[in-house]
């Protein structure tokens, strides 16, 4: 129920773009502008508000931070032998790599975490949330620049260095420092200690960044059921089904194998949040960089909405899975 309860309005928001598509209410000038505006404003916005506000030191659990890692890299690695054999290139190349690892886990993942595991479910979700969410941000815009993916650029040197320069990472990366100055700042019990004038100027802006990230995902999902043609996703049926396959079953299966092998005494709390958040269909931000930076905007769109569909059973298997382990 908790999946239905997050996956329906989705879908409902991603019907209403379609229709006012197909009665002529929104079109791509109006698509184009969304995609500006999230990309260039909200989805910044939204990322420096939840990395900056989470305390560094709990960036450092393994479970939570590393097997991830390890099991983006070992997924990211088999698609991206996959693409070279199969003679996939630019942004399509892109999408079907980073779209096997690049996960919603802010808005699908944290409610699921909260619904499994409680409080101590939300509190490590968000430090996923912190840690992990802009290493996907990172290394998919490594990959963007490493197929040359809306760069202009032949030199690899030049398409990373285009790829990277960009507002998303800049922000996630700029939240972290903010977390970790913060940290000097913080008192025995973690609270923060500042002058009163100092907190409140800081509650201000975080209410208008959260005022600001909060637009910016409604708008995406409206310009995504306005784009979406199903003829595209019936022309990459193959490239789709292996990257939500991986998306949905493979990544949060090699990263439980990691953590079962590597860490084996980690709490189940923490393998629980960890495998839920990996196995999260795919984010709306991976959708709307891609349409700004030139990417596979059709094969994006169309893996966005079968990951989501197809979580609806996935996620209650991985659910079932980790709290009864």
């Amino acid at each position: 129920m908790d999946v239905l309860v997050i996956c329906i309005p989705v879908f409902a928001v991603l019907g209403l773009g379609k229709l006012l598509s197909m009665r002529g209410k929104i079109g791509e000038t109006h698509c184009s502008f969304i995609n500006w505006l999230v990309y260039t404003f909200s989805l910044p916005a939204l990322i420096i508000n939840e990395v900056s506000r989470q305390r560094f030191d709990t960036f450092l659990d393994p479970t939570l931070v590393v097997m991830p890692f390890l099991g983006l890299l070992t997924v990211g690695l088999i698609t991206m032998l996959i693409a070279k054999i199969s003679g996939c290139k630019g942004g399509f190349a892109a999408a079907f790599v980073f779209g096997t690892f690049w996960s919603n886990a802010t808005y699908v993942g944290m409610p699921l975490c909260q619904s499994a595991f409680g409080s101590s479910g939300l509190a490590k979700a968000a430090i996923y949330n912190g840690f992990v969410v802009p290493i996907f941000i990172v290394f998919g815009f490594l990959l963007i620049g490493f197929y040359g993916a809306g760069t202009g650029e032949t030199k690899i040197g030049q398409r990373l260095k285009t790829a990277v320069l960009n507002p998303i990472l800049l922000c996630a990366l700029f939240g972290v420092l903010v977390a970790l100055v913060g940290e000097g700042f913080r008192g025995a019990d973690g609270t923060l200690e500042l002058p009163a004038s100092v907190l409140a100027a800081l509650a201000l802006i975080g209410s208008f960044l959260k005022l600001i990230g909060s637009m910016g995902l409604p708008l995406a999902l409206l310009s995504i059921g306005a784009s979406l043609k199903w003829e595209q996703t019936r022309a990459h049926l193959g490239a789709l089904s292996w990257t939500v396959a991986a998306k949905l079953i493979v990544f949060p299966l090699i990263t439980l194998l990691f953590i079962r092998w590597l860490n084996p005494g980690a709490s189940s709390d923490a393998v629980g949040v960890t495998v839920i958040l990996s196995g999260t269909p795919s984010a709306v931000a991976m959708y709307v960089i891609s349409c700004q930076l030139g990417v596979e905007r059709g094969f994006v769109s169309s893996l966005l909405v079968l990951s989501t569909a197809l979580s609806v059973f996935t996620i209650p298997i991985w659910v079932y899975v980790v709290t009864g382990m």
